[in-house]
């Protein structure tokens, strides 16, 4: 369940063919994979995302992908489609991109930060979250802002990106009551998305990393 309650904290994106790129890879063909770490770097899973596709309609482009999560594979269905896009000056990512196979079946609502392609260092993006009714979870993202820009490494190179911060909470009512709270650090870079997202308890100890480490 405490595994759980991680991964829906820190799934709001883990996730091109018009002029401006937004902060997802929007190449069709290109294959992203993450490593999921505990917080003393053990891995203990994969991520994989395929991009599949990148239409633009009415001023709005909609990024098609699959993903596929290690620890599942034989278990969880073929991976299901989904979708993150922008418009307006604003790069959204619903419930369903957020789960990946983890999403068919349940009840999940919700949707990540809502980014926008101008950014600016302190601006207050608004708070977020999702549900997911049939296992009594909920998550929820407060104080969302980019704090500044960095320069990181992982395994896939070295980027330049910029930092987004938020502060979480977390609750599974299924069986048992287990609530977690703490914060976010996200590096993301335009053309790619999330570079590396790091998971904070309340008293700073890191308890989930993930990373990408590879982009073919």
């Amino acid at each position: 369940m405490k595994r759980t309650l991680l991964l829906i904290s820190a799934m709001l994106f883990t996730f091109g063919a018009f002029a401006q790129e937004t902060w997802f890879c929007s190449t069709p063909g290109k294959i992203l994979k993450y490593a999921n770490k505990t917080g003393g770097g053990k891995t203990n899973d994969y991520y994989t995302y395929h991009i599949t596709g990148s239409n633009t309609e009415d001023g709005k482009t909609t990024i098609s992908f699959n993903v596929e999560i290690e620890s599942i594979k034989g278990v969880a269905q073929e991976p299901v489609g989904c979708n993150v896009w922008t418009a307006e000056g604003y790069f959204h990512t619903n419930a369903r991109a957020m789960m990946g196979q983890y999403g068919p079946g349940l009840s999940v609502k919700g949707h990540g930060p809502i980014i926008p392609e101008d950014p600016k260092v302190g601006e207050d993006l608004g708070d977020c979250g999702i549900s997911i009714a049939s296992l009594g979870t909920t998550g929820k993202y407060t104080n969302v802002r980019f704090t500044g820009q960095e320069t990181i490494e992982t395994p896939a190179g070295s980027f330049d990106c910029w930092v987004l911060e938020y502060d979480y909470t977390s609750e599974v009512n299924f069986i048992m009551n287990i609530k977690q709270a703490g914060t976010c650090k996200m590096w993301m870079k335009k053309g790619i998305g999330v570079v590396k997202n790091v998971l904070y308890d309340k008293k700073g100890k890191t308890t989930l990393v993930q990373e990408l480490i590879s982009i073919e």
